[in-house]
């Protein structure tokens, strides 16, 4: 053990111990930044709440800010620290949506074992698994024979750390990995799960992407920030970026941040990947842009196209062969159905998969595939409860309806919304995105003169 423990220290340390900033082109120390995720005990998308009960919860709900989030639907679930969950010594499976932190979390529990202030009984390693396609394949994915060779133990001292569970396995992307690859790797690790029963495995998952439920596993849920959770990310980031300014910088960017006005971008500021997005452009510009719906428009950009692309990481479910543009027009004639209807937030599944089929052309068995692939690889449309969907921030949903109509210039009809409370962010974005928008501002006038 402490000759094992010895010789990868140092490796552990240079390999997990800093991690990407996004909107900065250098890595950071990982412990200038972590703030411990929360993690929920229990899946959203298991839940069996009624869509009405949603909705009632949705539009009567008036906890502080809603979390940060206009659409915390449901009641308010239990979080735990997500260091505090791992000292159980149960198998996980960590599902979450792109950028809400999962890497980062498997990084921090490794370092700390690591440091011995974690599991200090057990060798720690981290398999990012989308590299262990590669680094795996010789070894026809086995587990036990990949760790013995990179711990350097003969065959019956890995057999004897493992059977003694004396080994902390995390195992980060299963989602990344796809084919018959991905097919192999998900049957080797629950076969390993299996045989040594002693050994603690933590797997990381995008939400939605599990085909099949994992044996012996916890299932839980990285909660998106809270205030306090968003808060203290600013600081840290803007300590580590802005270094002896940082701190006016941070106050500076949350003062703005929660001034009402900007309750809409606060709303993406509940994952790490948009909240660092947000403090990269306040700490470029000292603002969240003179037109807030660039700040909309990178994010979706960023979830869409980059955070796959900065992971090297290849898709192939048929969603693939949509253009970045054909996604965007599909999202947001999704975001147009709904929003037209009183209840303008949840859709049922069936309904969902409906306008997927209608829009793209296709059967409603291949729609439940697309829906599939933007939930699992964008999170932009997520599983509130079971087969009860919306977008995970209504802010968004809101600028792809802007972009839906600025698009088809269909003024009349979004005149004719003009009254409705719900459209007023709508409207605001459409006058802000257009370039000329007195045709419009007109209509407007003469729609709330008759009304």
């Amino acid at each position: 053990m402490q000759q094992v423990q010895s010789r990868i220290h140092d490796s552990i340390q240079s390999l997990h111990g800093v991690m990407p900033l996004w909107g900065i082109d250098h890595w950071v120390p990982l412990g200038d930044l972590f703030v411990d995720v929360n993690i929920l005990e229990s899946l959203s998308s298991s839940h069996r709440s009624e869509l009405d009960d949603l909705w009632q919860d949705f539009t009567t709900g008036n906890s502080s800010y809603r979390s940060l989030d206009r659409i915390g639907l449901g009641k308010e679930q239990q979080r735990v620290s997500g260091l505090a969950v791992l000292e159980r010594n149960t198998n996980l499976m960590v599902v979450g949506k792109p950028g809400s932190g999962k890497t980062t979390y498997l990084q921090r529990i490794v370092t700390e074992c690591n440091a011995r202030k974690l599991q200090a009984q057990r060798i720690p390693v981290l398999i990012k698994l989308r590299e262990f396609v590669d680094d795996g394949r010789k070894y026809a994915y086995n587990l036990e024979q990949f760790l013995g060779q990179l711990w350097r133990l003969s065959n019956a001292d890995i057999e004897l750390v493992l059977n003694r569970g004396l080994a902390l396995v995390l195992l980060d992307g299963l989602d990344e990995v796809t084919g018959e690859a991905g097919k192999q790797i998900a049957k080797e690790i629950k076969q390993f799960a299996r045989a040594y029963p002693q050994v603690q495995v933590v797997v990381t998952c995008r939400t939605q992407s599990q085909e099949s439920r994992f044996e012996r596993f916890d299932y839980v849920e990285v909660a998106d920030f809270n205030e306090e959770q968003v808060k203290a990310f600013a600081e840290h980031w803007f300590g580590t970026v802005c270094g002896d300014a940082g701190e006016t910088k941070a106050w500076e960017f949350l003062e703005q941040l929660f001034r009402e006005e900007n309750k809409a971008i606060r709303e993406l500021a509940i994952t790490p990947i948009l909240l660092s997005l947000t403090c990269a452009v306040f700490q470029q510009t000292g603002k969240f842009y003179s037109k807030r719906s660039k700040l909309y428009d990178e994010g979706l950009e960023l979830l869409l196209v980059q955070w796959d692309k900065s992971r090297s990481v290849e898709r192939d479910e048929i969603y693939r062969d949509l253009l970045v543009e054909q996604k965007l027009e599909l999202l947001s004639y999704v975001a147009v159905k709904k929003f037209e209807q009183q209840q303008y937030v949840l859709f049922e599944q069936e309904e969902l998969e409906g306008y997927i089929g209608e829009f793209l052309g296709i059967e409603r068995r291949d729609s439940r595939g697309v829906l599939g692939a933007i939930a699992s690889q964008h999170g932009l449309l997520i599983e509130r409860s079971h087969k009860v969907w919306s977008f995970s921030h209504l802010t968004f949903q809101e600028y792809l309806v802007a972009k839906w109509f600025c698009e088809q210039a269909d003024w009349q009809t979004l005149v004719s919304h003009v009254m409705e409370k719900y459209w007023r962010e709508v409207v605001l974005l459409v006058v802000v995105i257009i370039n000329n928008a007195d045709n419009l501002l007109q209509l407007i006038h003469q729609n709330i003169i008759s009304w």
